[in-house]
């Protein structure tokens, strides 16, 4: 995560969660969501809206990494009493979405890491009504670290009103 919340020569880094330590400085840059993809044949594409109890027979390839997003899943399907059938375990998204797409599971992934696929039709996108889970990524660094000419400039960037940027 940012190289370890950064450290290794790492001056900026992305996350996807406000942290908490008071020694590191955040910027929300953009908003994302969870999406539930599929295959485009798959059955559950005829519905583009779905529920928790609709995914209980499904196999789930999830992302191997621990994460806040993942345990608000797993207490959504405890909540609806529905199982999770995590049927694979995968170290990357690019691994998980190229399995969907050979129609091996179902998957819950950021939007904007999909983005492409979804686009060109190779992933279809449906949104699960009692998940809506939005992720705002944030740009960290460490308070009073001397940074880069170029850091700081990236900075003033990513910190100035969207319209100051259009």
């Amino acid at each position: 995560i940012a190289s370890e919340v950064l450290g290794r020569g790492v001056e900026i880094g992305v996350v996807s969660f406000k942290p908490s330590d008071q020694a590191i400085a955040s910027i929300p840059v953009v908003s994302d969501e969870l999406a539930l993809i599929v295959a485009p044949d798959h059955p559950l594409v005829a519905k583009q809206v779905v529920s928790v109890r609709d995914l209980g027979a499904e196999s789930f390839i999830a992302h191997n990494v621990p994460s806040p997003y993942r345990e608000r899943v797993v207490k959504t399907f405890e909540k609806y009493k529905t199982p999770l059938n995590i049927s694979m375990e995968m170290p990357t998204l690019e691994s998980i979405k190229r399995m969907v797409e050979q129609q091996m599971g179902v998957a819950l992934v950021p939007r904007l890491s999909a983005q492409v696929e979804i686009e060109r039709k190779h992933l279809i996108a449906l949104t699960v009504k009692e998940m809506r889970f939005e992720r705002r990524l944030q740009l960290i660094y460490r308070k009073g670290a001397s940074l880069s000419h170029a850091a700081r400039a990236f900075l003033r960037v990513a910190k100035a009103p969207l319209s100051d940027k259009l």
